[in-house]
């Protein structure tokens, strides 16, 4: 009898022994899985703020235009000032 109970404690620790090592392989894995997980949030964090300045550079290249328009306007009152102060200015000193 000390025999079969020799063999079913052989027997259980060899399969205790296999569930092991299938449990460390299954650690690895997601250690790894985990590791790459960092890699892939490191890659996704640096494109969230590649994306913000690309969002703030596009918003500045389409501001631009408004900006010239404001400009040409500006320009074109004070030339339109300019121009009246001097008719005045002739009307008065003639």
């Amino acid at each position: 009898m000390s025999d079969n109970i020799a063999i079913e404690a052989k027997t259980a620790a060899a399969s205790a022994h296999k569930r092991i090592d299938a449990l460390a392989v299954e650690v690895k894995d997601l250690r790894n899985l985990t590791e790459a997980v960092i890699k892939i949030n490191s890659k996704v964090d640096h494109l969230t703020v590649d994306m913000h300045e690309i969002k703030n550079d596009i918003k500045q290249v389409t501001s631009k235009p408004g900006q010239w328009w404001d400009k040409l306007i500006a320009a074109a009152i004070g030339a339109c000032a300019s121009g009246i102060v001097a008719a005045i200015l002739t009307q008065i000193l003639k």
